[in-house]
């Protein structure tokens, strides 16, 4: 572990710190300076130790306004274990309201487990992988649907093939505890460079949420955020006294493969002809393509290739070939 970051705050030690983890960076107006990363350890004797992130991506708000609700909230005399709060953790790109990273550009969850002596981005997620990860028994990661996309409000929980049934059993209740509407179990596609995937790889119990959509943060979307994370907080027991309202029963379901995904075909403007949560059968027009710098031409029709129900949705009209216009999910049996 040879990483550049440096923190004021003492994994190890009892006791409520709220501090900064500070990685070193040295542009062009700035010869010794840090990037700072907001970060809390509430520690108080034996017990779960368990990790909460927020802002992966930086136009991601519900996750960031609750975690900082509980770095204010929580004392240590609440906690049995140890509860680490990391309500920014990328933090660059919270701070212009972006998906990735304006330094590098990166997508924080396409790095893991990160690099020490790579791009800001890699060496933060190296950091947080190495010093905080690693000491994870649950891990809670808190998503929406940024200012690009539409999603219903879902749990992720990553079943893949070969994992431990224990490992699977543990995450599927988390999900369960999570108590929203739907919950999308994945394969990660054999990929393990999300934050929520490489845990999942580590054997820590794991559970991703998209609660909110569009890039807005409202006071539903901060109450359903709120409400579930505490429910999850109470389950693991590092939180065993804090409030909580029953959730509702979870729909499992999955993203069955390419089919499930519809992208745009060529550069142009997209005309939806879905909604959100809408049934959707195989074949079914998806909407249609237009070329408005060629207006002698007719538009393009663009068809599901499989059916199911329209769990996301672009944002945006005018789009690039390959950009996503619909995801969809398919009902699946719980794995509880």
């Amino acid at each position: 572990m040879s990483t550049t970051v440096f923190s004021d705050i003492d994994w190890d030690q009892d006791g409520k710190q709220v501090g900064t983890l500070h990685l070193p960076h040295s542009p062009d107006d700035d010869a010794w300076g840090v990037i700072p990363f907001p970060a809390a350890s509430i520690k108080n004797g034996k017990g779960p130790v368990v990790v909460v992130s927020g802002a992966v991506h930086g136009d991601e708000y519900e996750g960031p306004v609750v975690i900082a609700e509980l770095m204010r909230q929580i004392q240590a005399s609440d906690v049995a274990g140890q509860l680490i709060l990391l309500p920014s953790f990328n933090a660059p790109a919270l701070k212009v309201g972006r998906r990735t990273s304006p330094i590098d550009h990166l997508n924080l969850n396409r790095v893991f487990p990160g690099d020490d002596h790579g791009l800001p981005t890699q060496q933060i997620a190296r950091y947080v992988t190495d010093h905080i990860l690693s000491r994870a028994d649950v891990y809670l990661d808190l998503h929406a649907g940024g200012r690009t996309l539409f999603i219903q409000p879902s749990a992720h929980v990553v079943m893949a093939d070969g994992m431990p049934p224990e490992l699977i059993k543990a995450n599927a209740r988390l999900a369960e505890v999570f108590g929203v509407g739907i919950t999308v179990q994945t394969s990660n596609m054999g990929d393990y460079r999300t934050s929520a995937g490489y845990a999942t790889l580590k054997g820590i119990p794991t559970l991703a949420a998209e609660m909110g959509m569009g890039g807005w943060v409202t006071g539903d979307s901060v109450r359903a955020t709120r409400e579930a994370t505490h429910r999850v907080l109470k389950h693991t027991g590092v939180l065993p006294h804090i409030a909580t309202v029953p959730g509702e029963k979870t729909r499992w379901t999955r993203i069955n493969g390419g089919k499930a995904y519809v992208f745009a075909p060529m550069d142009g403007y997209f005309e939806r002809r879905f909604a959100l949560g809408e049934h959707i059968e195989a074949g079914q027009l998806a909407g249609l393509m237009h070329a408005l710098n060629r207006p002698n031409l007719e538009p393009e029709p663009v068809y599901f290739q499989s059916g199911g129900t329209l769990y996301a949705h672009g944002l945006i009209g005018h789009v690039r070939a390959g950009q996503n216009l619909a995801v969809l999910v398919e009902d699946v049996a719980a794995p509880l």
